[in-house]
């Protein structure tokens, strides 16, 4: 049975207005269909689920005994320091309890995705959550806090399994929450600690160098989560208010295209070379291109997409997506395992992986459901136009040509050196044919 107009325009206002008033507090979401194409796994936690999307999941139930575990050491050391904050165990979790119930709502709008879970199962989620994870920093940072059957400390696999699980994604707490918590524990607005001890444990895991960032003494909303305080602290060390300025005077129309491969690089007389600095730090000069060291492991292309798909959602405050553009300058770069050998070679991939061919692969799926780069935004404009520039050049061209023909393997190299060892025995006996010919006219004479 058909509704009429009124009832329709009823329907459509009472659903407008159950609509979210601040879709932008919206900071933990799931991944996208289009990320899932390659590499499914690169978003799914191996050992721990933080927060409700994984919660419960497969064999992850396993982790939540040593959540407890550890949240129960916490509260131990905590009401038995000399002077401790909260007389017994009662204390304490009712007082962590309360405080995160205010923050009940602001809880809840922050996942994208509607939460089935009651008010709650909701808190004592984030409370046991928050708790391990605040935990969990301070015995990497603090050894003594250890217990001697700490098997998560004593097996280091489950160490660097829980150092990828907690930037996933998918795999968050509010930042808020975890600030709440710390405060709670270590007294208010202590969050550079906090924050300290999570680059700490990161660390490790991270491919390359970066350049932290300023801290601050409110960091309460800084960040949004673990993973974007590691984007964020793992910052490239180029200047992003020149980058901004450069970009704002060429108002996007600036035209610029992508790099060739390293081997075609090479045969435009390019050398590439080891450079120090953060791993982002790319640069052209001198005939020379300088790249920074990449350790590549079991986990990199799952750390790398999960920062690139946190970029691709990011819309919290303007910074550049330089990991993406990262990304992308290898993706160029590496066209073959022949290039990953280059790099290799060069000490600028150290592959802990698999071979050449694996890493080539590895880059081109990684960018495969990236959008972008920018025209206007990206990081490495200057650079690429530097090295096309020399690329176009006429005789860098006609050298590369050269080097492509003649050049590109030990055959081509020895069939160049036959040719021109026949040309110069020919010329030879040529100009040894000339002599003789006025010789015997001088004896003529």
């Amino acid at each position: 049975m058909s509704r009429n107009g009124q009832d329709v325009s009823t329907s459509l206002i009472e659903e407008l207005a159950g609509l979210s008033a601040s879709p932008s507090r919206r900071c933990i979401f799931r991944v996208d269909d289009q990320f899932l194409t390659v590499n499914r796994k690169a978003y799914l936690p191996e050992i721990v689920a933080i927060g409700p999307y994984h919660h419960n999941k497969g064999n992850l139930g396993r982790m939540e005994e040593y959540k407890k575990k550890y949240v129960k050491s916490l509260i131990k050391r905590e009401v038995t320091k000399p002077k401790p904050k909260y007389k017994d165990i009662n204390t304490f979790v009712e007082t962590f309890v309360a405080a995160l119930t205010k923050l009940e709502p602001e809880i809840r709008a922050s996942y994208a995705e509607p939460l089935i879970l009651s008010k709650d199962e909701l808190i004592e989620m984030m409370v046991l959550d928050g708790c391990f994870i605040i935990e969990l920093l301070k015995r990497f940072n603090d050894p003594s806090l250890r217990e001697e059957d700490d098997r998560i400390f004593r097996m280091k696999w489950m160490l660097t399994s829980l150092q990828r699980d907690l930037i996933l994604f998918e795999n968050q707490l509010p930042f808020f929450v975890l600030c709440e918590l710390h405060d709670l524990i270590e007294g208010e607005n202590c969050h550079v600690q906090l924050v300290d001890h999570a680059v700490l444990f990161f660390n490790g895991i991270l491919p390359g160098e970066g350049n932290r960032g300023l801290v601050g003494e409110d960091l309460r909303y800084t960040y949004v989560h673990l993973l974007d305080l590691v984007h964020d602290e793992w910052l490239a060390s180029f200047s992003k208010a020149r980058l901004r300025e450069d970009f704002k005077n060429t108002k996007g129309t600036e035209k610029w295209e992508f790099i060739r491969c390293v081997t075609e690089l090479q045969e435009a007389g390019i050398r590439i070379e080891k450079n120090e600095g953060t791993l982002f730090d790319i640069v052209f000069e001198n005939k020379t291109l300088k790249i920074p060291p990449l350790t590549i492991e079991d986990r990199t292309d799952s750390i790398l997409q999960n920062l690139i798909v946190h970029e691709q959602y990011d819309e919290y405050y303007p910074h550049f997506s330089f990991v993406s553009d990262y990304v992308k300058v290898l993706d160029c770069l590496i066209d073959s395992p022949k290039d990953v050998g280059i790099l290799r070679q060069s000490g600028i991939i150290v592959n802990w992986k698999s071979d050449d061919e694996g890493v080539s692969t590895m880059f081109t799926d990684i960018y495969e459901s990236v959008v972008g780069p920018s025209k206007r935004d990206f990081c490495y404009i200057g650079t690429f136009n530097q090295i096309n520039k020399h690329c176009c050049q006429r005789r860098n061209r006609w050298m590369a040509s050269l080097r492509k023909t003649y050049f590109s393997n030990p055959w081509a190299i020895i069939s160049l050196c036959a040719a021109a060892a026949l040309l110069i025995l020919n010329l030879l006996q040529t100009i040894f044919t000339i002599m003789g010919y006025f010789k015997q006219d001088i004896v003529r004479f």
